[in-house]
């Protein structure tokens, strides 16, 4: 945008954030953009010789405020004529520092934003606008009843997925209550249904309405917080809801962006709204007073749609900050793209550095997070990955191997080989419960570097059954369906006692099971066997 552009050159904006990616909404040659962030390899990726990025190197991830006192920070800053500085969510803690190095703050006031979302003042905030609520009230813990039905609990500093609660039982409550007797919490109606979210801007008197993405939520082996959210999916909407229910949403977050003119607020906002599965009404959940966290993607996204009288959410609340008319502006509209956070779990707390093929079109953002509930790998791709509400489709099953598989080191993408035992007229299977997946599939695994397809099928057919056989001289089965060459051989003089391997028992557990099992071949084409063709191959060959 024009616009920006000219306005950077007279004052120009640093962007300190904690991870590069929230400031990547804008291109990084931009004249009079300048990012300060910390140390990771998809930060030196983004920088390469780029002077305006300044990457700090510390032990441990330096949050944005610590990051704005590093002294080669203030340095940096000091050597720019008159900049203005943003950050992805402002805190007094922020605004005191800025003060105190008579730096020019962009985002609005962190007390306006905090009175926005914190739960019990932005009852009074919201007014009127409190009708778009599930029901709720305002009590101390102590007095909190539990009535034989579940319902939410959040306390005032609280985001979906940390101090939101669901309580599901008497005991749950009464813990609570315990630990927390005079602390004030919002109690509110638990609805059941999908949760979406979109990314708006004010800029003056205009509100900008941007795309809305549903909200994925809760998903294993992502995140162990039943409420965190951990992406968003553009593409999958239109699925899910009607056409008067999109009206609704956008109805509710455009009063919400009346209400916040008249406060004075300027640049993004964002609201969650649930939709009842039941009765299909729309009830506001959450009202985000700053860059909400999908904005860097979904600008991303349109900017490889964007056209004349157009710009993306980013570019919106850049300008909007930047005091630029907006008024001939709408933001471009998109209906695919999806992104997923594995967030640190008890199972997965580190991921090695990952290289994927060129052919891969999904690219991972990995961060150094250690603390339990944080980011540590962003997966963003073009095209959707939710088939429905709480269901991945095969793309989305797709970054569940992609996890599971980089998670124990593995080259994800490198090629699988593996064996095909049958005895007595039946086969050799690994029924697998898989984070909600119910499949089966032929022993095998992924090919070690540079280790020949045939080792890769011996070796891993040996490890996961304990079987003892041959491979006789053979062309493979090759099947590719996901983006990587498989090859499966058939083995004969087959001896010994099957057993799962050592690493599969290891791994073993409700969400991620595995079981061996000899299978009729006149099932083979019953089941749901992985990869997809494979069971006609197997029996066109025998």
């Amino acid at each position: 945008m024009q616009e920006i552009e000219n306005k950077l050159k007279i004052n120009p904006v640093v962007y300190i954030t904690r991870d590069i990616e929230r400031a990547t909404g804008l291109d990084l040659d931009t004249p009079g953009y300048f990012i300060i962030t910390n140390f990771s390899s998809f930060a030196k990726q983004l920088k390469q010789d780029r002077t305006n990025i300044l990457l700090i190197e510390n032990e441990e991830i330096l949050d944005t405020w610590q990051l704005m006192q590093n002294p080669k920070v203030i340095d940096f800053i000091s050597g720019l004529d008159k900049p203005n500085i943003l950050v992805f969510k402002n805190t007094t803690q922020i605004e005191k520092i800025c003060k105190e190095q008579n730096w020019k703050l962009l985002n609005p006031p962190s007390e306006t934003a905090s009175k926005i979302e914190e739960k019990i003042p932005q009852l009074e905030w919201l007014g009127d606008l409190k009708k778009y609520l599930p029901g709720y009230e305002v009590l101390q813990c102590k007095d909190i009843e539990f009535k034989n039905k579940k319902f939410i609990l959040q306390f005032n500093r609280s985001h979906t997925g940390s101090g939101t609660i669901l309580i599901e039982s008497a005991e749950q409550l009464k813990e609570i209550k315990n630990k927390f007797p005079n602390r004030e919490a919002r109690v509110a109606n638990y609805i059941e249904g999908p949760i979406f979210t979109n990314n708006n801007i004010t800029a003056g008197d205009k509100i900008l309405l941007g795309n809305i993405s549903y909200q994925i939520t809760g998903l294993q082996p992502f995140t162990d917080r039943k409420f965190a959210t951990i992406g968003n999916d553009w593409g999958v909407v239109r699925k899910i809801l009607s056409d008067e229910q999109i009206e609704e949403y956008k109805k509710q977050a455009r009063e919400i962006g009346e209400k916040l003119i008249k406060d004075g607020w300027k640049g993004a906002y964002g609201i969650d709204v649930v939709m009842e599965a039941s009765t299909g009404k729309m009830y506001l959940l959450e009202v985000n007073a700053r860059q909400p966290a999908s904005m860097s993607y979904e600008s991303t996204l349109q900017q490889l749609e964007t056209t004349n009288n157009e710009i993306s959410s980013f570019e919106a609340h850049l300008a909007a900050l930047l005091d630029i008319d907006l008024s001939d502006y709408e933001l471009v509209e998109i209906d695919n793209g999806a992104q997923i956070i594995q967030r640190v779990t008890k199972d997965i707390q580190t991921l090695p550095d990952i290289n994927l093929k060129n052919n891969v079109d999904f690219k991972t953002i990995k961060y150094k997070n250690k603390k339990l509930g944080n980011d540590l790998l962003r997966i963003q791709m073009p095209y959707s990955i939710i088939k429905k509400h709480n269901e991945l489709n095969i793309c989305g099953k797709q970054m569940i191997d992609f996890i599971t598989t980089t998670k124990d080191g593995k080259t994800w993408d490198n090629d699988r080989g593996g064996i095909i035992a049958i005895k007595n007229n039946k086969i050799l299977l690994i029924e697998r419960h898989k984070f909600g997946r119910h499949f089966f599939s032929l022993p095998g695994g992924t090919a070690h570097k540079d280790e020949k397809i045939l080792q890769t099928a011996k070796r891993e057919g040996k490890e996961e059954t304990n079987l003892i056989y041959d491979i006789p001289e053979q062309t493979p089965i090759h099947i590719n369906v996901t983006g990587r060459n498989e090859y499966y051989f058939f083995v004969k003089n087959i001896s010994g006692k099957t057993t799962l391997g050592e690493e599969e028992s290891e791994r073993n557990c409700p969400n991620n099971s595995y079981e061996l099992k000899w299978v009729d071949l006149d099932e083979l084409e019953k089941i749901n066997l992985k990869p997809d063709g494979i069971a006609k191959i197997i029996l066109q060959k025998i």
